[in-house]
């Protein structure tokens, strides 16, 4: 444990780890201040970013920085034991948040395929629980309610392979206040999910902005319409993805654009043709653009006739007005 530090006015650490454990309650958590635990800025407030010209060119910094105490034993009061264990990339990229903790309270999970998956690797770090607990009402309640008396030295997550270089990152966030330059907009989607999944609301609002101020691409785009409704930042970067869809297609029938637009994802594609204005394009041709898409990303007939029947035919002109007679007879 750290003493008191000489030739400063600032309480040492270890009085805001004892000071976060013993005075605070998962309830008054939300309500008090950052001044009340001695570190800033709250995981409930949003933070002020500086550093944020330029996509990915500088780090952009959140609040203050405790980067020095990152994994460093002599500023730490517990040890985080950090399981790794596979699973499939695809299915994590769409995984909503849970709240996932086990019965015991002392080993989190983020989610039962992961429970059940062997351990690849396990990393042990040293931690200090009151930055942590600042940044994230996830570690709040872990830290405060979650660990078994016996248990309290240590602290156990379980995540998946394909989280764990996202963890990292946002782990390294908690204490500095920064995420390493990147211009990367799926490295950028992954600390978004492990943001929203580990509750710290600074590093959800910094990656949103990092993702907004990036030039949009067609695979940038997909990544912010399959985000989770249930991240903060989802909304406004699905109407960005839309847009960007909407603009960049709005000739979409042309012959020259056919190649790439037969390799966009379903949602890319209901971004198109919600968006533009079908009714000046010639029916016919939208409605055989509709179906050579379908015939090639799904080759299973019953899939692809349920999603046809079910979220794009009801958007083709031809098809509506056909509907709308049959409904008038």
């Amino acid at each position: 444990m750290v003493g008191e530090m000489k030739g400063t006015t600032s309480p040492p650490l270890v009085s805001l780890i004892s000071a976060t454990q013993q005075s605070l309650s998962p309830s008054s958590y939300a309500s008090r201040p950052s001044s009340s635990l001695g570190l800033r800025p709250s995981a409930m407030v949003l933070p002020e970013v500086s550093g944020m010209a330029g996509a990915g060119a500088e780090e952009a910094v959140v609040g203050e920085s405790f980067e020095f105490a990152f994994d460093k034993e002599a500023f730490s009061d517990k040890k985080l034991r950090v399981e790794v264990v596979g699973s499939d990339d695809a299915a994590s990229r769409k995984r909503r948040r849970e709240d996932d903790k086990s019965d015991e309270g002392e080993c989190v999970d983020s989610s039962s395929i992961v429970m059940a998956a062997p351990i690849l690797r396990v990393t042990t770090m040293h931690i200090n629980s009151a930055i942590l607990a600042a940044k994230s009402p996830f570690f709040f309640k872990l830290f405060s309610n979650g660990m078994k008396e016996s248990d309290k030295g240590q602290a156990t997550l379980r995540i998946a392979d394909s989280e764990e270089n996202a963890f990292m990152e946002l782990l390294y966030f908690m204490y500095s206040g920064k995420l390493t330059p990147t211009t990367e907009p799926t490295h950028l989607v992954d600390i978004l999910m492990a943001a929203d999944k580990f509750e710290v609301i600074s590093c959800i609002k910094l990656c949103g902005q990092l993702l907004t101020s990036l030039p949009m691409t067609p695979e940038s785009a997909v990544l912010c319409l399959d985000l989770p409704y249930s991240i903060s930042m989802a909304p406004a970067l699905a109407v960005a993805a839309k847009k960007f869809f909407a603009e960049r297609y709005k000739d979409f029938l042309s012959t020259k654009l056919q190649d790439e637009l037969m390799r966009i994802p379903l949602a890319g594609i209901l971004a198109i043709l919600s968006r533009n204005d079908l009714g000046v394009l010639p029916e016919e041709a939208v409605y055989d653009f509709v179906l050579r898409w379908a015939d090639l990303q799904y080759p299973n007939p019953e899939e692809k006739r349920k999603i046809l029947s079910s979220q794009l035919l009801p958007l083709v002109p031809l098809v509506r007005s056909r509907v709308r007679t049959i409904v008038l007879d």
